[in-house]
């Protein structure tokens, strides 16, 4: 059974039927290539790479980026992440910016305070923005989750 085994894979790689020895450059490709090798669905490799955060997910210019992560999250067909940063912005400021971000992009308001907002769009969409003063500026965590 082993031998047949052996034999039917070097066959599919002599008729083409191998691995590609095409590379890319892209290092969300690469993220995409490697995940789906490993069986991960290619849309959920795609959707929970942080390089193709979704576009409701808001980040205030100038911010430097501290944490950023994401992953397919045990719901089917769901993926969510984080991402920390840093603005020299007061969070006042980023927050309503954050807010007005958010609901320009359809998301509808959940909950509200002096230091975090909540959006979403029923179970499609969710975020979460938190902001707290640091260093003369804000340090804002954005939670997001998302169907693919």
């Amino acid at each position: 059974m082993r031998y047949s085994i052996v034999s039917a894979a070097l066959l599919l790689t002599a008729c083409g039927g191998g691995i590609s020895s095409e590379t890319t450059g892209d290092p969300a490709g690469q993220n995409v290539a490697a995940a789906a090798a490993n069986g991960t669905p290619a849309a959920i490799a795609a959707a929970a790479d942080c390089s193709n955060k979704p576009d409701f997910v808001p980040v205030f210019e100038g911010a430097q980026i501290t944490t950023c992560v994401s992953s397919a999250d045990g719901t089917p067909r769901h993926v969510s992440g984080t991402i920390v940063y840093l603005v020299k912005a007061a969070p006042a400021k980023v927050l309503s910016w954050s807010r007005a971000q958010a609901n320009a992009s359809g998301l509808g308001q959940r909950l509200s305070t002096a230091t975090m907002y909540s959006a979403g769009e029923a179970t499609k969409r969710s975020l979460m923005i938190l902001v707290e003063p640091m260093n003369g500026g804000t340090r804002a965590t954005v939670n997001w989750g998302r169907d693919v």
